[in-house]
């Protein structure tokens, strides 16, 4: 976590830079679709072939309840079983397809916000992002990139709250938007942020939190908002 937080925390020292908004993206299928694939092999040779999120999320989830795993992000621990997980797909961009719903409310930078991408993907991918936000018009120099590496996004988020506590016990933080596709993820960050006793009381009184779904329908997407 300390690791994955750096970036955070160099930022919120610097007092003379006020931030009362955190704005996160997520990157696959939110701020671009793309086609990377994850190939797996089990311990006992069989083989599959996920050409999606929902199919990753489908194949970890019930391969992990068979292996009597209970992690957020279960990759780490099949590995360590045997399984060979290939997400080297991940290391790069690959076929992009901006989806431009989200990333025309990306360009713009608010006064007193700080933008994030927070990714599932390991931290080779980070490099590959950047560059692809630079390509499609995103200043890459405003936008912090964190990959969470098998830490939930909540606990990440929750964790980035409580990294600043003003004078009067509460975080400076009193705004987060938060883009993304995943229904595990949003749970999880509802789970985490909204409904987590152990940050309520450093939860500034006006404290929102906007949760914005990327919905696909066809070729098209749409943004579908969920508060605190």
């Amino acid at each position: 976590m300390k690791l994955l937080l750096e970036n955070w925390r160099k930022f919120i020292a610097e007092d003379y830079e006020p931030v009362t908004t955190l704005r996160i993206f997520d990157f696959d299928e939110t701020i671009a679709h793309t086609r990377s694939e994850t190939r797996v092999t089990a311990p006992d040779g069989s083989t599959a072939t996920l050409t999606n999120q929902q199919e990753f999320e489908e194949y970890m989830n019930a391969t992990a309840a068979k292996e009597g795993i209970d992690a957020f992000d279960a990759v780490d621990s099949l590995v360590e079983m045997g399984y060979k997980i290939d997400l080297s797909d991940f290391s790069i961009v690959k076929d992009p397809e901006e989806i431009k719903v989200v990333t025309d409310i990306m360009k713009d930078f608010p006064p007193n916000s700080r933008t994030f991408i927070m990714t599932a993907r390991r931290g080779q991918s980070l490099g590959p992002i950047m560059e692809y936000l630079d390509e499609i018009g995103i200043d890459s120099s405003k936008v912090r990139p964190i990959a969470t590496q098998g830490e939930s996004k909540g606990d990440v988020i929750a964790t980035m709250i409580g990294n600043k506590i003003m004078p009067d016990g509460k975080s400076n933080v009193h705004k987060i938007e938060y883009f993304e596709d995943s229904t595990k993820n949003i749970q999880d960050v509802l789970e985490k942020v909204c409904r987590n006793p152990k940050i309520k009381d450093i939860k500034p009184d006006d404290f929102v939190l906007t949760i914005r779904q990327v919905i696909q329908k066809g070729d098209s997407y749409r943004l579908q908002d969920i508060e605190c």
